[in-house]
């Protein structure tokens, strides 16, 4: 595998304009989420914490027995 010293300053910059590393990034918005794609969130946000009291509850009761 090639170190980053082993490329000519001319390659690396080529690079970097190619792949336009060089310019700013946009900007990220927030966006509005429809009714329906709200509910399917929250749901997993409940479906996570309840797996997560699940995985707590089976490893007390794992390692009490």
């Amino acid at each position: 595998m090639k170190e980053l010293s082993d490329f000519h300053a001319q390659e690396i910059r080529r690079l970097i304009e190619q792949e336009r590393w060089d310019e700013p990034l946009a900007q990220v918005k927030r966006t509005r989420l429809s009714p329906g794609q709200q509910v399917v969130f929250w749901g997993l946000r409940v479906y996570v914490l309840v797996m997560t009291v699940v995985v707590f509850w089976a490893f007390l009761h794992g390692a009490a027995g």
